[in-house]
């Protein structure tokens, strides 16, 4: 791969990014327009959650998938689910057939979120690395800091469907660049996928009534995709989720129904991590002949460095989430702003969040140093997490912009910081090294994404509880709205001041968010100072640089060579990774 191809291919990695990250957020802006359109405000989170939550569930699957079939394909059909997910939603004609749209749209962004991260560090030395996570991480965060502009020019000017719309072409074009660029394999891209189609259609058909077929395919689906494993992690977490969504509002917290989805919902999840970590490897064991491949590896997750790190961008992205969502909610709800006004808040936390990145990612390419980019994120992130527990109704413009920096370089330091410690404890000499490397990935996209999905639900359920609380301790019937979201809309239409006894208890209800999220940075700074020392390299770059040619030629054989009881079918997989030459991106300055 030459500059020019390496430059195209990276630019469609971070458009394709960008638009995944920007459904994260571009709904924000259109809850009321969305609520009043289908006339169904008591569904209006699942805006958020039916893309969020699917966007976790489905990491740790497309990481498998793509070890078995290749990045390039994966990322290929991650794309084009996602594109399938925006169409349905800019059609939608209820709000059962959007929320149905989002979820898919979700599937097809999980894959997005983490394969263009394994991408793009495949291209590079590993010394290089940090420069790629930042291109992509700024790509993330720029799209967190345009989606209110882009959502609110839409809503007001053409029609809010625009904001799917526009997914379809400019998501085209980074198809098309990513297919044009990114040739591991060495043939051109129509080959690939002649070949590829073949192999899916032919093989169905020509062996449908064979009973070595339906072996071999039972064999893929339990033992290589471990559907099981993926059906308990997916039903348990979203029954879990959904019961913290309505718990305290439409059913009581000791009701039945709530008991009901968080308990059997916290059992599918253990019996998910039981079966991973014990009940399938223990299988294998028993039948050497049968290799088996758990989503969520023991081998791997015991690494203390991807444990460590993972756990710590979790619960930073828990808090992140939280913070970033009710920040709008505060100048939306309790300074009467409009969607886009309100959003533009968000800068406040953005504008940190990129300077943090571009300097971690100057300081892992020029030192390889990882740990204390971790360390400085977490000990900002619970000095943040506090010091934004101190707003209130009169708060100016100029505190909250105070009180936003912090959390800020924590979460652009962490989110960084704990992909590139996770990513360096796959040792580069393993022979199953890129698999690996893919599932490394894939763990801590994961964590990131669980703990926006935990962040987005658990902010509400704070929210909506504590407003209930405030109104019973005030002596107030909340019941003459309706519920929160009716007292929310009756403040926008009869908008009494940020000084009135409502706006008081909507911003005690939004401080009660910021002490929960203290607690999750305060977890996370525990992990994130245990987090692993190794770092991206040894050597200084200009030695490094001598000595390229060298330590690329000879260890490249070894990072390709299969184990000697791997099948053919992984090989062919892991081909896409191997075969392209990694660049040095300092030397072609």
């Amino acid at each position: 791969m030459n500059k020019f191809a390496l430059v195209c291919c990276m630019a469609s990695l971070a458009l394709t990014l960008f638009l995944a990250a920007l459904d994260i957020v571009i709904v924000i802006t259109l809850y009321d327009t969305i609520g009043q359109k289908f006339n169904d405000y008591s569904s209006i989170g699942w805006l958020v959650t039916g893309y969020s939550l699917p966007n976790a569930l489905f990491t740790l699957l497309w990481g498998r998938f793509a070890s078995l079939s290749g990045l390039k394909t994966s990322l290929v059909m991650s794309i084009l689910i996602f594109e399938l997910g925006s169409l349905i939603v800019a059609v939608s004609t209820s709000m059962g057939m959007l929320i149905g749209g989002r979820v898919v749209a979700g599937c097809g962004g999980s894959g997005i979120q983490s394969l263009v991260f394994a991408v793009g560090t495949s291209l590079v030395q590993e010394k290089n690395r940090g420069l790629v996570i930042t291109a992509l991480g700024l790509a993330f965060a720029i799209a967190f800091a345009v989606a209110p502009i882009i959502g609110g020019a839409f809503t007001e000017n053409v029609t809010w469907r625009w904001c799917f719309y526009i997914n379809l072409p400019v998501g085209g074009l980074a198809l098309f660049l990513l297919l044009c660029t990114y040739n591991p394999t060495g043939k051109p891209w129509t080959h690939t996928v002649r070949d590829n189609g073949r192999a899916v259609i032919r093989a169905p058909y020509g062996n449908l009534f064979r009973a070595k077929f339906w072996h071999e395919f039972s064999h893929l689906l339990f033992f290589k995709l471990d559907f099981i494993g993926f059906a308990l992690s997916s039903a348990g977490f979203v029954l879990f989720l959904l019961g913290f969504t309505f718990g305290g509002t439409q059913n009581a917290w000791d009701s039945g129904t709530i008991i009901a989805y968080i308990t059997v919902g916290g059992i599918l999840i253990l019996l998910f991590v039981l079966f991973d970590f014990v009940l399938l490897p223990w299988y294998g064991r028993r039948n050497e002949h049968l290799p088996v491949s758990p989503l969520l590896s023991w081998s791997m997750c015991k690494i203390p460095g991807i444990f460590t790190s993972s756990f710590a961008n979790f619960f930073c992205c828990f808090a992140f989430n939280m913070q970033i969502v009710y920040i709008v909610q505060f100048y939306q709800i309790v300074h009467n702003k409009g969607p886009t006004a309100a959003s533009m808040h968000m800068w406040a936390f953005l504008v940190p969040v990129m300077l943090s990145i571009i300097i971690m990612g100057k300081v892992n390419q020029k030192l390889g140093l990882i740990k204390p980019g971790i360390v400085v994120g977490v000990v900002c992130g619970v000095a943040g997490s506090g010091v934004l527990t101190l707003i209130s109704n009169d708060s100016t413009t100029g505190q909250v912009i105070g009180y936003s920096i912090m959390p800020g370089i924590a979460f652009g330091s962490i989110m960084q910081g704990s992909l590139l410690s996770a990513q360096v404890q796959v040792e580069k000499s393993d022979p199953l090294f890129h698999p690996k490397f893919i599932e490394a990935t894939a763990i801590n996209t994961f964590a990131k994404s669980l703990g926006m999905s935990f962040g987005g639900i658990f902010a509400t359920m704070v929210f909506t509880n504590s407003v209930h609380d405030k109104f019973v301790q005030h002596n107030l019937d909340l019941s003459a709205y309706g519920s929160v979201e009716g007292l929310i809309v009756a403040s926008e239409h009869h908008y009494q001041g940020p000084d009135s006894l409502v706006a008081k208890i909507i911003t005690d209800a939004i401080r009660n968010v910021y002490y929960v999220s203290l607690g999750c940075s305060a977890i996370s700074f525990m992990f994130g100072i245990f987090s692993s020392n190794k770092r991206l390299f040894y050597k200084q770059p200009q030695d490094l640089e001598k000595t390229e040619t060298q330590d690329t030629i000879g260890k490249r054989e070894s990072d390709s060579a299969p184990s000697s009881g791997q099948e053919d079918s992984q090989l062919d997989g892991q081909e896409e990774c191997v075969a392209e030459p990694k660049l040095d991106i300092s030397s072609t300055r």
